[in-house]
């Protein structure tokens, strides 16, 4: 179980790093830069997928009940990562990330545990609770410490309403991974934990990056900024988003990869932890790169502190 925690380190080292791609985006207007980044990680996606278990297509659509609700699931998060991305430039990674992975903890952790009857029980459900009240105290003192940053609600209120949706779709993702059956059809074929962990989130990120390029088309007709998508510098921009694709699903193969390892009900405590850990990573790149220059940062700090007491409970579920 340990290797399961250390994996679970790495893929939130991962998820807390990925934003920094989404702070800039010249010299594509915002649907074009979207748009490719949604193009490279189905590619990815589904490559390693297919390198991992070369018997996917033959496994995958022989039943409609691998896919349907993962891709429902996935096409809600893809929706909502849209307002993530936009949320980014409006409000700042650290506070976006606050307020999208508290949601996204109560969402993607509680559902799954509902649906699959995996509820805890005596001292694990006393360690479960705490851990998680912790976390969402941790959550909002860090999105209060943001707000205070900005100096005012109002002028945030359109980052902070994305943020909120980006949370609640981000939740979708894991019950669409939870509920996603082909791991379990990979694993009778006697694949790698990795190859589960990729064919059970294969239906779930594809289905949310269609949704992210059909938005993204729509836009950029109405726009009419379809000259961008190959403008001056856009083949720089397009390597450097396929990096930030490849950090992006390292951290969803790996936090897979921990839920199998951690037993039961890795992808409950292990999401919390996830989001939890992404959430401090990503406050630390918002002091790296000047996000609360010149501003008050003892609540930042104080949040930090009250979630790693979160992990602490959670990791003893």
């Amino acid at each position: 179980m340990i290797w399961g925690f250390v994996i679970l380190l790495i893929a939130g080292i991962c998820q807390g790093s990925f934003g920094l791609g989404f702070k800039k985006y010249s010299p594509f207007s915002w649907a074009a830069f979207w748009m490719i980044y949604n193009i490279l990680c189905i590619v990815v996606t589904v490559s390693v997928a297919w390198a991992l278990a070369p018997q996917l297509w033959t496994v995958a659509f022989t039943k409609s009940e691998y896919w349907i609700i993962p891709l429902l699931c996935g096409a809600l998060w893809g929706l909502s990562a849209i307002g993530f991305s936009k949320a980014i430039t409006k409000i700042g990674m650290s506070m976006v990330y606050g307020i999208s992975m508290g949601i996204s903890t109560v969402v993607g952790s509680i559902l799954p545990m509902l649906f699959f009857s995996s509820i805890p029980s005596g001292a694990s459900a006393v360690f479960f609770a705490v851990g998680l009240i912790f976390t969402l105290v941790g959550v909002a003192v860090i999105t209060v410490a943001g707000v205070k940053r900005d100096g005012a609600v109002k002028s945030s209120a359109a980052g902070i309403i994305l943020a909120v949706l980006s949370g609640l779709g981000s939740g979708a993702m894991n019950v669409g991974f939870s509920y996603s059956s082909i791991g379990e059809v990979f694993e009778s074929l006697g694949y790698s934990q990795a190859a589960i962990s990729s064919g059970k989130w294969l239906p779930v990120l594809v289905g949310g990056c269609i949704m992210g390029v059909i938005w993204c088309i729509g836009e950029l007709f109405v726009r009419r900024e379809w000259n961008t998508v190959i403008s001056k510098g856009s083949a720089l921009q397009t390597s450097k988003q396929f990096v930030v694709c490849i950090i992006w699903y390292a951290a969803l193969l790996l936090y897979g990869l921990s839920t199998v390892m951690l037993g039961e009900t890795g992808s409950i405590i292990g999401w919390i932890l996830f989001n939890s850990l992404a959430l401090v990573i990503s406050v630390g790149w918002g002091l790296k790169t000047g996000e609360w220059n010149n501003k008050p940062k003892s609540l930042l700090f104080v949040g930090c502190a009250i979630m790693i007491v979160a992990w602490v409970f959670t990791a003893l579920v």
